[in-house]
């Protein structure tokens, strides 16, 4: 259930990835915070494109008539890729091999 500091158009997962961010990092503040309510909005925007998607049955029609999948499809994944980038740099990570691991793929280690 979405308390009123959260965005009405968040579904509830978006507002428990929200909440769950924040109870790992309380003291998340401005350009993080910002950043944090940014990839929720990414997270946001992939569901009503799911959404879409369904209610196409997943297809489209191509350019020469072909049946493709739906744009949306694409475009939730890669809403869902960079919110998912956003948040494994926002959360700190749990131990040393977490840092190391995140340090080898491009992530911050703080």
């Amino acid at each position: 259930m979405s308390s009123p500091e959260h965005p009405a158009h968040w579904p509830d997962p978006v507002v428990d990835t929200y909440d769950s961010v924040l109870a790992e990092s309380p003291g998340l503040a401005g350009a993080a915070f910002s950043t944090l309510v940014e990839a929720c909005e990414l997270l946001a925007s992939a569901y009503a494109l799911d959404k879409v998607a369904a209610d196409a049955n997943y297809v489209s029609t191509g350019s020469t008539g072909q049946t493709t999948a739906h744009p949306c499809l694409v475009e939730a994944r890669l809403a869902r890729t960079e919110a998912s980038r956003i948040l494994g740099r926002l959360i700190v990570p749990a131990n040393r091999g977490q840092a190391l691991a995140r340090a080898r793929h491009g992530g911050l280690t703080r």
